[in-house]
Order: C-alpha cells, then sequence, then structure tokens
C-alpha cells in the first residue's frame, strides 16, 4: 500500500465491500451520510456484482468513490483491495446490510486523539433482524476489555464486532491486512495480530447495527470453527503464557464442530464418515 501526501485526504476512509447487496445498501450508506463527524470517504468495493447495487453506490457524490473489481474474490481479499485504495488516516469497516447510528464516527475519533497509543477502537453493537427489530445487545451482560486485551481476546470467540471497528491505517503498515486464506475468521484473525501489540479501546454504548438474515457469510458455522481451531493452533506455538487455557479452548472447539456436525449429518452416515477422516 502506498500512503497519500494529499494534504485534503480525508481522516477516515470507510470500506464497503459488496457483492448483491441492494436490499440494504441504501440503508447502509445513508447512515455514514448522517454521520455527526464528517470528514471520511467511502471506499466502495464493487466485488463484481449482478444485480443494481453499482446503480445505488453511484447515484451518491464524491465522497463515495466506486471501484469494481476484475472478477469476484473472497471477503477478505477484496477488503485489502479496498484498503489500498484508501487515504484516510484511520479505515473503518461498514457491510452493506448493517448500520451505523450518528455519533459513531465522532465518539471513536475523539478516543483516538485522547490517547495516541490506541491503534483500534469499537464499540457496543446492537444485533438487528431483517425487519429491524433489535434482538440484543452484544455487551449487556458482560463489558469488553480495554487497553492490552490479547489474552481475553484469544480466550473468547471474539467481543469485537467489524462494524464497530476504527483501526489506525499505521497498523496495517505493521502486522499486515487481512489474510485472506480465511473465509470467516479472517477478522478476528486481524483483532489478535493488532492487539498482541497495540492497546485498544471501545465505545460503552451501541454506535452500529449488526443484521442477521438468512444470507449472512457468517452462518458458515463449520468453516467458521475450523478457522479458529487454526487460529489457536497458531498462537499455541508462539511464547506465550497462557497455552494451557488456550489448549483448553481448542479441545472446546473441537467439541462444538463435532457437535455440530452430528447435529447437521446425524442423517447422511456417509457425510459424517467424510468429515470424521479429516480431523
Amino acid at each position: 500500500m502506498e500512503i497519500s501526501d494529499n494534504i485534503e485526504s480525508p481522516v477516515v476512509s470507510i470500506i464497503m465491500n459488496c457483492y448483491n447487496c441492494s436490499t440494504y445498501l441504501k440503508e447502509a450508506i445513508d447512515s455514514v451520510y448522517t454521520q455527526t463527524y464528517g470528514d471520511w470517504e467511502i471506499i466502495f468495493w464493487d466485488n463484481v456484482s449482478t444485480d443494481n447495487s453499482a446503480e445505488i453506490a453511484k447515484n451518491y457524490d464524491s465522497k463515495l468513490r466506486y471501484f469494481c473489481g476484475d472478477k469476484n474474490v473472497p471477503l477478505g481479499n477484496a477488503r485489502n483491495l479496498a484498503i489500498e485504495k484508501a487515504q484516510g488516516q484511520y479505515i473503518a469497516f461498514l457491510d452493506c446490510d448493517d448500520i451505523w447510528l450518528p455519533s459513531k464516527l465522532e465518539k471513536q475519533i475523539s478516543l483516538f486523539e485522547a490517547n495516541s497509543n490506541i491503534k483500534l477502537v469499537f464499540s457496543d453493537c446492537n444485533v438487528i433482524n431483517s425487519q429491524h427489530e433489535i434482538l440484543y445487545r452484544l455487551f449487556s451482560v458482560q463489558k469488553p476489555s480495554r487497553g492490552f486485551a490479547f489474552n481475553e481476546l484469544l480466550l473468547s470467540n471474539n467481543f469485537i464486532s467489524l462494524v464497530t471497528v476504527v483501526i489506525e491505517r499505521s497498523v496495517f503498515y505493521d502486522i499486515g491486512t487481512f489474510n485472506d486464506e480465511f473465509k470467516i475468521a479472517e477478522e478476528y484473525d486481524l483483532f489478535l495480530r493488532i492487539a498482541h501489540k497495540h492497546p485498544l479501546d471501545y465505545v460503552d454504548e451501541a454506535l452500529a447495527e449488526y443484521r442477521i438474515h438468512e444470507n449472512n457469510w457468517s452462518h458458515r458455522q463449520d468453516i467458521g470453527i475450523k478457522e479458529q481451531l487454526k487460529i489457536i493452533e497458531f498462537w499455541l506455538n508462539k511464547d506465550i503464557l497462557i497455552k494451557n487455557k488456550l489448549r483448553t479452548k481448542k479441545i472446546k472447539r473441537k467439541i462444538a464442530l463435532c457437535l455440530y456436525y452430528i447435529v447437521k449429518y446425524m442423517k447422511f452416515p456417509k457425510k459424517w464418515s467424510a468429515f470424521y477422516k479429516t480431523q
């Protein structure tokens, strides 16, 4: 990636990756345009959509910079391509079926300005359904960790939601961007690499809304658990002080994966046998 020297570059670059997202797209983009903090650009990366997503995106002004890939690529790869186009000091992410609440950027940028050591700021988040009904709030029961939260993040199932995240762009030159080897857990992998080196902070308020619907890619639980196991194995091989707890987590995730497949394939013995041989 090249760092832009353009003095007129926006403070925040918002990464929006799209593949056939027309259903909720306008609502998502509008939630950026209603932000109380206005120094931003949208990097809209069209992953070769076949619906009218491009038409919707191109209907906005020059603060939305539209790009279209040459071919459809995995989401992590597409996000990296979009990040390469970013000009801002900070990188934020908004998927095309999610929503930001109006004060999101204002409250998060103020935390960066108050502490130059912070490299990632996230927030609480409402989880909504396709009818925009709030199902629950992520941190309603337990608050996440601030500061050097690597251990807590590694031993959890990822308490950070990408839709809430703002990252200082310089971090990507240090730890890299998304690992496109992962299809589901690429966000978790990125957050761990950042948290391993840098302190985090968060806004104890729901500043975004993550929408659950039947087409969510993250419903691929089998892939997600397998990728988490690979991430755990990576950190097990590092010289850290929580190996025993991490081994316990790996066992639990392995059990969860097996139970998932038992339920999914209990009526299909041949498929279960094929899965078992791969473990």
